[in-house]
């Protein structure tokens, strides 16, 4: 059936419209895969910025070389992810290679405890890069696929590191306190100490054994301010030690 020569340029109009409404449709998606592929890329360079920031902050923190490994290769496998969303990312495979040798860098864990924590800042950073460490393992956010039960393991390490941050800040200060006179400080610092590991502390006998300290050293500062005020001697508060899980 011919078309009329009238309804040719309507026909025609309609055409280049439905063709352009296309296009549009075409570009917009294009353009929000693009974002998606931007937002996906920038979600997983911030973790693994988290990541190198927690590791950084933990260097006086011993952790295990499974648990190294495990974030080092959680690094890798994030880097690329980035590459197969976006290949032209800048110095992405010179990255994943750095990555890989970092993998294959970690040694085994040093056998001291937990390094000298210098003021409030340093024990407050490391602190939050063990928070956020074990936010990660037991949220299970890892592209990584790791068993439950080493999550638990890794858990139960992270909390214990925790908990021995804790102490050996805690006890430091108390006797720190405690030698410029300010018995209230001192005795804040073990209360605060032993709420801490009741509350947080994973329930291991590590943790017990830094609870059971925690509560000497209370007990010891009552009895040596009770030896000032009856005029009584008292030994003084014992010397700072470091404890190796």
């Amino acid at each position: 059936m011919a078309v009329p020569e009238e309804w040719a340029i309507p026909f025609a109009v309609i055409g280049m419209l439905l063709a352009m409404l296309f296009m549009a449709a075409m570009v917009n998606r294009y353009q929000a895969h693009q974002a998606h592929v931007r937002a996906s890329v920038r979600r997983n360079q911030m973790r693994i910025d988290g990541i190198l920031d927690c590791l950084t902050g933990l260097k006086a923190v011993p952790l295990s070389r499974e648990l190294r490994v495990a974030l080092r290769g959680e690094i890798l496998a994030r880097y690329q992810r980035i590459r197969q969303l976006y290949p032209r990312y800048p110095e992405v495979g010179d990255k994943i290679r750095m990555a890989e040798q970092a993998v294959q860098g970690e040694g085994a864990r040093p056998q001291s405890g937990v390094g000298p924590l210098e003021d409030d800042q340093v024990f407050r950073t490391t602190v939050a890069a063990l928070d956020a460490l074990v936010a990660t393992v037991e949220q299970a956010d890892t592209i990584q696929s790791i068993p439950r039960d080493v999550r638990a393991i890794f858990g139960r390490e992270l909390g214990e590191r925790r908990a021995e941050v804790m102490a050996r800040f805690h006890l430091v200060q108390s006797m720190h306190c405690e030698r410029e006179g300010k018995l209230t400080g001192a005795r804040g610092h073990l209360t605060t100490l032993l709420h801490i590991l009741r509350q947080r502390g994973p329930s291991t006998d590590f943790v017990r054994e830094l609870y059971a300290e925690a509560e000497a050293a209370l007990i010891a500062l009552t009895d040596r301010q009770i030896g000032v005020t009856t005029g009584t001697s008292a030994p003084e508060p014992g010397p700072d030690r470091r404890r190796t899980a």
